[in-house]
């Protein structure tokens, strides 16, 4: 599976969840600690997805380009630049 490095919710998942367990071996499994922990990692596992799912939005529109060029307004080159960042290819 490919490193998800250019995608900053999963790092800031990792990073909030060891706080959260830090926070854990302090205070211990509380209903509060394990909550916090749910309600973090299902908001930053939604912005994940919706970062992938825009990275797919970009590559289906840059697909369509190369069919059919000729939407105006659209700079493919920067399109394709946004997929490589992305994809950690650039």
């Amino acid at each position: 599976m490919k490193d998800t490095s250019s995608n900053t919710h999963t790092a800031t998942a990792k990073f909030r969840q060891e706080g959260v367990h830090e926070q854990q071996s302090h205070e211990g499994a509380t209903d509060a600690t394990l909550i916090a922990a749910i309600l973090d990692a299902q908001t930053e596992a939604t912005l994940a997805l919706a970062f992938e799912q825009r990275t797919a939005n970009l590559i289906a529109m840059w697909r369509d380009g190369a069919v059919d060029p000729g939407a105006p307004g659209i700079n493919y080159g920067a399109l394709l630049g946004q997929i490589k960042e992305r994809l950690d290819l650039a």
